[in-house]
């Protein structure tokens, strides 16, 4: 499991940031007003829900890590484990 990811932000994309971590980049998927918050070259920490399914894997980033336990809780409600996007 990916508990965080600390690096630059290296790109901007569609709601995803990639944020690089010593020449690695990782493809996270956060909230717009996280995503609208950061510039491109700033030192960033976000908390990580790594999502694995069968056919993809996804990284859900957080600011703090009260927003990724709120998130975590609201993913293990009946109806919405298929709706995550909204949440994004």
């Amino acid at each position: 499991m990916i508990a965080h990811v600390f690096g630059k932000v290296a790109e901007k994309f569609n709601g995803s940031l990639v944020i690089d971590v010593h020449g690695v980049g990782y493809e996270v998927s956060v909230a717009t007003n996280d995503f609208d918050a950061v510039i491109l070259d700033q030192e960033v920490k976000f908390y990580t829900y790594h999502h694995v399914r069968e056919q993809s894997e996804e990284l859900f980033g957080f600011s703090s890590l009260a927003a990724k336990k709120l998130f975590e809780m609201l993913i293990t409600v009946q109806g919405l484990a298929r709706r995550r996007r909204w949440l994004f």
